[in-house]
């Protein structure tokens, strides 16, 4: 039971002050009282959180948005196309573009952190793209000879080229060395396929002087990076 603390008299529990002394009775219980019994809320609740969304779920509904822009996109054209000439001809090709990027798009969605599998699945579809194209008119004529092949091509050098900046861990200009030798292995082996293709000689021509320029680009911006950029003295170097 309460004591009053200024006269010591022994009080009910019901009382709020001593009826001697009119001192104010404190509540103990209202002292030890739980967290959980407090009549406000322990956290702030914000009302937006209902409606944020996690990286995912924004993924998905990206997903969703792109393909459901993509098929009233391919309906339109195709109806248009229908209603103009009776037939299907020119909203083919458009349809076929609209998928391929719709593809693309998605793909690194899809498969976010994955890179090399978005990779691969993006190479593939510019290759079906191609042979797609190439087919509508009942033949297949430059994307066997010459557009699969510089696809494949593009792709294994990108990625090549790719994968030796993460693994040796390039950074800098040297970044830029390693772009300008992909690009110089780029342009012989297009060369080289063009002339294949056209039935010409194979020994490339063009790609070699213009792959002999980027080497020589890479090997002064190897040099700028690894004498100029990290403190060189520039009169010890030219010895001025």
């Amino acid at each position: 039971m309460p004591y009053c603390s200024n006269c010591g008299v022994e009080l009910d529990d019901s009382v709020a002050a001593c009826p001697l002394c009119s001192t104010p009775i404190q509540k103990f219980d209202a002292l030890t009282r739980k967290p959980e019994d407090s009549p406000y809320p322990q956290h702030i609740i914000d009302p937006e959180d209902a409606y944020r969304l996690s990286k995912a779920e924004r993924r998905r509904i990206g997903v969703e948005l792109l393909t459901l822009a993509v098929a009233l996109a391919s309906a339109a054209l195709l109806l248009v196309d229908l209603l103009s000439d009776a037939s299907l001809g020119w909203s083919r090709y458009a349809v076929a573009s609209v998928v391929f990027g719709w593809i693309v798009s998605v793909t690194p969605i899809v498969l976010y952190g994955r890179i090399k599998a978005a990779l691969s699945i993006m190479a593939a579809a510019v290759i079906a793209f191609l042979l797609v194209l190439d087919g509508m008119d009942g033949q297949m004529e430059w994307s066997l000879t010459l557009g699969t092949p510089i696809a494949m091509t593009t792709f294994m050098i990108a990625a090549a080229t790719a994968e030796i900046m993460v693994t040796r861990r390039i950074k800098g200009i040297n970044l830029l060395g390693i772009g300008a030798l992909g690009l110089s292995v780029f342009l012989i082996a297009l060369e080289s396929i063009l002339r294949i293709g056209l039935g010409t000689s194979i020994r490339p021509y063009w790609s070699i002087v213009a792959a002999l320029a980027l080497v020589s680009v890479a090997v002064f911006l190897f040099y700028l990076h690894g004498r100029v950029l990290r403190g060189a003295d520039l009169r010890k170097i030219f010895r001025l």
